[in-house]
């Protein structure tokens, strides 16, 4: 389930560079799902029986029941799943017992293709509406098989930034009321705030003042790796993640503010 909003979930680390006024990856930035790549990824969808499902990305498997009862999520926080009708579902998120998105699952006809529309409101107050096309490329029917992304889209995409912090540097998701407060020092860090997902810690080098290379980790095993550039003018900032049992790259592309 994480890999729905893991673009949202950003926990890093940078080593080795001493951070200075002129930093280039100091400041806003907001993402441009229109030039990101996030196609192609997976997720394995298996009927373990009793109405009980498990979905495995490849790094952090997640195990529901479609009883429409909260669970308590791998990251924090909880999920219900219902089935709602006979090529649909409905899930719920929620943080401390506060909803945080709503999602619609529709099957085509067919079962080869399941749309997923999301809903919800951040901790600012504001509102995001997205939507994910994903393609059957294994299984027959129900949700059991394995699903890859075909495309996203969004209405909103919240703006974060990046702030000086000592020998360091902050990320800051206002949204959400986040922040990552990282030094130089190799050490790894967490994300702090009331929708922080639990277990992540991260670790990374700064090979130059424009590249990050970063390592997340959930209860010590390594779940994805990233590469992070600032373009040469300082307006692009692009990130090229790499999951654990993902082929292929999920690309972001956010722009400075």
């Amino acid at each position: 389930m994480y890999a729905f909003s893991k673009s949202a979930v950003l926990a890093i680390l940078v080593t080795g560079w001493s951070v200075a006024a002129t930093d280039p990856f100091i400041g806003k930035w907001k993402l441009n799902l229109a030039k990101s790549q996030t196609a192609g990824q997976w997720v394995k969808v298996e009927d373990l029986g009793s109405n009980k499902y498990r979905f495995d990305d490849g790094a952090v498997p997640q195990t529901l029941v479609a009883d429409g009862k909260d669970q308590p999520l791998e990251f924090g926080g909880t999920m219900s799943l219902q089935k709602t009708g006979d090529t649909t579902w409905k899930t719920v998120s929620k943080r401390d017992g506060r909803t945080l998105s709503e999602s619609t699952w529709t099957m085509s006809p067919d079962g080869k293709q399941l749309t997923i529309h999301t809903t919800g409101t951040r901790l600012d107050g504001s509102k995001f509406d997205s939507e994910g096309v994903m393609a059957r490329t294994s299984g027959t029917g129900g949700l059991a098989g394995t699903w890859e992304s075909k495309s996203e889209k969004t209405s909103s995409s919240a703006a974060w930034e990046i702030q000086p912090y000592e020998n360091g540097l902050s990320f800051v998701y206002p949204a959400n009321k986040n922040r990552l407060d990282m030094r130089f020092d190799g050490k790894e860090y967490t994300e702090e705030g009331p929708t922080a997902p639990k277990g992540i810690s991260t670790s990374g080098k700064r090979p130059n003042s424009n590249t990050l290379q970063l390592t997340d980790k959930h209860d010590g095993k390594i779940i994805d790796t990233a590469d992070w550039s600032v373009s040469s003018d300082g307006k692009v900032l692009t990130m090229t993640i790499h999951s654990t049992g993902q082929k292929k790259a999920e690309v972001l592309v956010y722009e400075r503010q």
